[in-house]
């Protein structure tokens, strides 16, 4: 009984070491790297959401965020 129990310990650890070695060659999993600025945000003058200054459509009175605000204008608040 107790050769039973130390070939099948054996067993375990030789399993347990392979299923580490295989693991140990895959690189370490990396998160995303940050954006090295921040975007720059502005206000749509029409309705007052706030988008990232690429996004924005400039016009009279100031930016936009879609076409149809920039056609209507300005709201004063």
């Amino acid at each position: 009984m107790l050769k039973v129990l130390l070939l099948a310990l054996l067993i375990g650890v030789i399993v347990w070491l392979l299923r580490g070695a295989r693991g140990a060659g895959k690189p370490p999993v990396q998160s995303p790297e940050p954006p090295d600025k921040a975007a720059v945000m502005v206000v749509c003058a029409h309705c007052g959401v706030h988008l990232p200054r690429a996004e924005a459509l400039s016009g009279p009175g100031g930016v936009f965020c879609c076409e149809a605000h920039r056609a209507a204008g300005p709201v004063s608040r």
